[in-house]
């Protein structure tokens, strides 16, 4: 009897041990138990772009504005850029100061901002402001092809002419043939337009916007191809300084 027992019990043991291990699963060699499964992630929301600033459409029949708020529109091209005499001015204007160099003087001048012009009619006008004090010192406007070939309107002195000293001068030269127009002034803050409408090409200025006066015109020119904006001390020792608010080419 207590043999029989015996052999019961170990039957019973050998019983539940092969239970025990037929529960527990293998891992295969090489290989990793499984992780604990991670936190599900957090759902952010991607970046999005910072919005690019939309160019302001220009009015009806403006085909070129710039107003030089810190940089220059696409389009502009230098001629002998000095950097070192122009810059943008915190209230939004295109300060350049005057050189000895002379575009009719010299056929050349530093820092000349040049456009191109479209074909056909156009209007070009500038807001500005000089304080010319020296002879032939001028802020102008050019439309220039070579030096038997030009016109300018500026904001100049010029002691020898008709005004005296301070004035609105247009000069011009068509195939060598030269002419010139000029009147008075002491206003810095002033307005020029130059217009090529048909066969005529016509020179204004204003003190005031809108209040414009005609300079003077002629005719039987042929189609420029570019225009420029800038400033010459024209041999003064003294440096005359202009500023440009705004720059436009539109139709008539």
């Amino acid at each position: 009897m207590k043999i029989k027992n015996v052999l019961l019990v170990l039957a019973v043991v050998f019983w539940i041990s092969s239970a025990c291990l037929t529960g527990i699963q293998s891992v295969p060699s090489g290989s990793t138990a499984p992780a604990e499964a991670s936190a599900a992630p957090i759902n952010t929301s991607l970046p999005t772009e910072t919005p690019k600033p939309t160019p302001t459409p220009l009015p009806a029949g403006v085909l070129f504005r710039d107003d030089f708020n810190g940089g220059l529109q696409p389009g502009w091209t230098w001629e002998n850029e000095n950097p070192g005499k122009w810059t943008f001015t915190e209230d939004g204007w295109l300060q350049i100061i005057g050189e000895t160099s002379s575009l009719l003087g010299q056929n050349q001048q530093n820092n000349l901002l040049w456009y191109p012009l479209p074909a056909g009619d156009f209007v070009i006008t500038v807001h500005l402001r000089a304080k010319p004090f020296a002879n032939f010192q001028q802020a102008a406007i050019f439309i220039y092809e070579d030096p038997e070939n030009y016109v300018t309107i500026n904001r100049g002195f010029c002691a020898p002419c008709s005004t005296g000293g301070n004035g609105f001068y247009m000069d011009y030269k068509i195939s060598g043939e030269w002419g010139d127009y000029n009147t008075a002034t002491q206003t810095e803050d002033v307005y020029l337009r130059l217009e090529s409408k048909g066969s005529v090409l016509s020179g204004y200025y204003a003190t005031g916007p809108e209040q414009w006066e005609r300079l003077g015109r002629f005719g039987n020119y042929f189609q420029f191809k570019k225009v420029g904006i800038g400033v010459s001390n024209a041999g003064a020792v003294e440096d005359v300084v202009g500023q440009f608010d705004f720059f436009e080419i539109s139709l008539p």
